[in-house]
């Protein structure tokens, strides 16, 4: 989105806003909607954005409000496409929002409301128009319909039956399927020159409307009943094309399917190191979890069989984190597997207890996924293993796990030893098993009790999964509530405990906790009764501290983060709190600001209780990078001494300020980066004003905790900054300084990047390339599968590599290797483990990092829509592409909500550039070339090179459009 179009949203946001304050007449409004368009003319789907905006209000605000939508659609401001496409994208957003987007019942119930005028105003229309005088504007209508179809069905699948605002949508969206279908028969669209419909509303309706009528059906069988007879009569039914839609896509005709059918299946292989794939992608990185997403995992591919799940999930378990310690992986990393072993995976066997019948029971379960690693054949305590021997730490694991099976009451205390075979040194945690709402309600009485069980977030004990929901819960009711003082204490301890944050990942969605956050900062009203300012700018800075450790702790893109906002302060600010801006660009009221500020910091007065109370804390931190620039800029013309310039922004380190340092930090990161910054006038002046951000000389515990939270979030960028600058200035001490005193603040982001020295080993494996280490690392896999030894140790693995490669080369590319793979094996006895084995690559979960590029998923659609073809030339091959197909659909389940677009015209999204983070790569895909050594070689040394000087820097130095994320560099 261009600049000027956010601008345009804004007014239009402004313009729907004024109209619903001063109750504009709607006899009135047509013609003050003409003259708004004059002024800011701008597409429909903006238009929508803006107005949809106003939807929080009471319920005689909200007729209001959908009386000015009728008037916008008979106005031809927008349109049902448009209205639907908005919708489609808005419920997109919900997969990410978690159970807030879920909850947010205000915005639900406006596009039930949305849905029925739309569809009652198509019925209107239906009864005047002539036969084909709209068939381009309905033509226009289908693909955002079956992609509203699509979003819906796959968002809410779970909710079955569906209740509340949800199924207001569902009877709504059912409806104007229905008024739709009778629109196309009436517009002459239901009949092609082969006397049926056209092939792609066929196609599509067969695919996507079926899911949709099942899940409305338990709910509304009158509808669905309706909604099936319609399809059937109106021609829009497909026999050939599978309701669960893994059947035809454009292009794929009768003899392709009947291809894809004769393909026999192999006999599913339950190999051990599909699970131990599995749930190494799951912790890589940002902890990875969808209890729906992992249920229907684990219960496709063991099809009832509880007992074997369970002794299975605990062995891969184990396997995962005596991997990590064998690989002597970070402190961090071993935490979050000790973690979900002893927090989240009693939970998941909870889940399944009362499904184990005798002989079998949980306990026998339990006992046999940790006999298959008990001396003396232990994998663990061979050579290999050293550096377990030497720390212990799988033993106590064990012992930490079992305690937990016993707070969960899967099996008695007593049982311990016996499975252990040893005398434990721990016991059950004295206070027992937490329930969430005695949480809540200790919480609730006394706020200084959340600080305590962010602390026991940490403990190996088997309590962090109450704590958790406890405190999420919390966090929303004191969002909704408004209750800022308290959310304060919650925000401040989060934001100074990664490891607690990575807990909460184990437990729920990032936008559980952000959106609510990110909503209050974007909503933050400052009441002109308001005693003092300063605790206002608090509780302002500390929430959005929080905000912004999540984001860099995770390195979570926007769409993550809940925002449902387009002129969102927080993405105003991500995109540009780090940007100057020169005062000619500054409002009048901005002039005054940064002004005030300006005498503040840097003349007698101080910083008073005016200042802050007539500039809100969204205004000044928006100012903050103007002020560093002009602060500076003053200081190099000799108007501001140095001393006066530290002594002012020593004003900054004030607790109720320091998460402003953000901005000022980031700003200084950029400007490190100028040409400008090369002179010695430029840096003696800047370094030391550095110095004494990053080093303050003394900080209260208040400010420490606080300083250390906001080092946290920009360090990794100012250190590389430094570091490119220490090169073009070798002698200069004051930067050696600086760095010395980053290196131990420096908190690295939790996600799934590899370190320069383990892409250097991958690449250079013998045979030349990283797809050699891919090869060997799934032959290690494959025959630690087949070894026929229940104890055998691990094989060294990390998911890192493959997402390595497939970021290098391309998902194509990896594919192709995994085929060639597969081939190779197809004949002898190892071929059902290696399906089984690249299945679960295919399968794993993978984080949306916010970037474009295709996925294995869609590679792999894409060479099973060529199935058929390929089976011409090169039957092997194509059958087990379609076997490896039907595999990954079976168990993985289907597109992603987000994937829908794709999903209609995967061969577009097959075109799609693979892009090499900042590096274009050109990749000879027709020739079958592939990536020669050398350009491997150049790849390598790109990647290295941006792990010393992040590639994200040099997009920081593009000032295009004049958004840049700065929380990103």
């Amino acid at each position: 989105m261009l600049a000027k179009d956010v601008e345009k949203i804004e007014n239009w946001r402004v313009f729907f806003s004024r109209c619903m304050l001063d109750h504009l007449e709607f006899g009135k409004f047509p013609h003050e909607l003409r003259a708004q368009s004059v002024r800011s003319p701008l597409s429909g789907r903006f238009i929508y954005q803006a107005w949809i905006q106003q939807r929080h209000g009471s319920a005689r605000l909200q007729d209001r409000l959908l009386c000015y939508f009728e008037l916008l659609l008979q106005g031809g401001v927008l349109t049902d496409a448009e209205v639907l496409g908005s919708i489609a994208r808005d419920f997109n957003k919900i997969g990410a929002f978690g159970e807030n987007g879920l909850n947010d019942h205000a915005g639900r119930s406006t596009e039930a409301a949305v849905l029925d005028r739309l569809s009652f105003q198509m019925i209107q229309r239906r009864a005047i128009v002539t036969a084909a005088s709209e068939r381009i504007d309905t033509l226009h209508v289908a693909k955002p319909l079956i992609s509203l179809l699509s979003t819906f069905t796959q968002t809410l699948e779970h909710l079955i039956p569906l209740e509340g605002p949800f199924l207001e949508i569902g009877n709504a969206l059912g409806q104007y399927v229905g008024a739709y279908i009778n629109e196309l028969s009436k517009v002459g669209l239901l009949t092609s020159k082969d006397g049926g419909p056209p092939k792609d509303l066929k196609t599509w309706f067969s695919r996507y409307l079926p899911p949709f009528t099942v899940l409305i059906s338990p709910s509304n069988a009158q509808l669905g009943q309706a909604l099936d007879i319609l399809q059937k009569q109106s021609g829009l039914h497909d026999e050939s094309v599978n309701v669960l839609g893994n059947a035809v896509v454009e292009g794929v005709d009768l003899d392709s399917l009947a291809y894809q059918e004769n393909v026999l299946d192999n006999p599913l292989i339950i190999t051990r190191a599909a699970l131990y794939i599995y749930i190494n992608a799951m912790l890589i990185g940002r902890p990875l979890f969808n209890d729906v997403t992992l249920f229907k995992y684990l219960n496709v591919r063991y099809s009832g069989g509880i007992p074997t799940l369970v002794t299975d999930l605990i062995t891969a378990t184990f396997d995962v984190l005596a991997n990590a310690i064998n690989r002597a992986e970070s402190n961090g990393g071993i935490f979050i597997y000790r973690s979900f072993l002893t927090n989240k995976l009693p939970v998941l066997l909870e889940s399944y207890s009362t499904m184990i019948f005798p002989p079998y029971n949980i306990e026998s379960c339990i006992a046999e996924g940790l006999g298959r690693m008990d001396p003396p054949a232990d994998p663990y305590s061979t050579q290999s293993f050293d550096l377990l021997d030497s720390s212990g730490m799988l033993s106590e694991a064990r012992a930490e796990f079992l305690f937990s099976c016993a707070l969960y009451g899967l099996i008695p205390e007593q049982s311990i030893e016996s499975i252990l075979g040893d005398v434990p040194m721990q016991s059950l945690p004295e206070g027992g098993k937490y329930q969430k709402t005695d949480l809540v309600a200790q919480c609730t009485a006394n706020p200084v009790k959340i600080e305590e069980f962010v602390w026991e977030l940490e403990n190996m004990e088997g309590n962090a999964a109450e704590i958790a929901r406890a405190l999420v819960e919390i966090l929303q009711s004191l969002c909704n509530n408004k209750d800022t003082m308290t959310l304060k204490i919650i925000c401040n301890a989060l934001s100074r405990k990664s490891r607690a944050l990575n807990v909460l990942m184990i437990f729920c969605q990032p936008s559980t906790i952000l959106q609510p956050l990110c909503e209050l900062l974007d909503h933050w009203q400052v009441h002109e009764d308001q005693g003092e300012h300063q605790p206002v700018y608090d509780e302002f800075g500390s929430i959005l501290l929080l905000v912004l450790v999540f984001r860099q702790h995770f390195n979570l893109p926007d769409s993550e983060l809940g925002i449902s906002y387009a002129d969102s302060f927080i993405l105003k600010y991500i995109r540009r709190g780090c940007i100057s801006r020169d005062p000619s660009e500054l409002s009048d009221k901005e002039k005054m600001h940064l002004g005030g500020w300006i005498k503040g910091l840097f003349e007698t007065e101080g910083i008073s209780d005016e200042l802050i109370s007539t500039c809100g804390p969204q205004e000044f931190y928006l100012l903050v990078a103007t002020l560093f620039d002009q602060s500076l800029k003053a200081c190099e013309a000799g108007v501001l001494g140095l001393e006066t310039l530290k002594g002012g922004f020593e004003y900054l380190l004030e607790p109720f300020l320091l998460p402003s340092l953000i901005a000022g930090l980031s700003w200084s990161t950029r400007r490190l980066l100028t040409p400008l910054s090369t002179s010695t006038t430029s840096l003696s002046i800047l370094l030391p004003a550095l110095s004494l951000l990053v080093h303050p000389p003394s900080l209260s515990s208040d400010a420490l905790s606080l300083h250390e939270a906001v080092l946290a979030v920009t360090t990794v960028p100012l250190d590389r900054a430094l570091v490119a600058l220490q090169k073009l200035h070798p002698k200069r001490q004051d930067i050696e300084s600086l760095l010395t005193t980053l290196k131990s603040r420096i908190r690295h982001p939790r996600n799934t990047a590899t370190s320069a020295s383990e892409l250097e080993s991958w690449c250079g494996t013998p045979g030349g390339s990283i797809l050699s280490s891919l090869y060997n690392s799934i032959m290690a896999l494959v025959n630690w599968s087949t070894t026929g030894v229940s104890n055998a140790a691990p094989p060294n693995y990390t998911h890192r590599l493959l997402l390595t490669a497939a970021t290098m080369l391309g998902a194509k590319v990896v594919l192709g290797s995994l085929l060639d793979m597969t081939l190779k094996h197809a004949a002898n006895e190892a071929a059902d483990v290696v399906l089984d084995i690249v299945t679960a690559l295919i399968c794993a979960p993978t984080a949306n990092d916010g970037r474009e590029r295709l996925s294995l998923r869609h590679a792999l659609q894409s060479a099973y829509n060529g199935a058929f073809a390929l089976s011409k030339h090169d039957a092997a091959r194509a059958e087990i592409i379609v076997r490896l197909h039907r595999r990954v659909q079976s168990q993985g389940g289907s597109s992603t909500p987000g994937e829908i677009e794709a999903d209609l015209d995967v061969n577009a999204a097959m075109d799609a550039a693979v892009a090499v983070d900042g590096n274009e790569m050109l990749l000879d895909m027709e020739n079958g070339t592939g990536v020669t050594a050398t350009g491997q070689a150049q790849m390598v040394d790109a990647i290295k090179a941006g792990m010393e000087m992040d590639l994200h820097m040099a997009n920081v130095m593009d000032d295009v459009g004049g958004a840049e994320d700065f929380l990103g560099m």
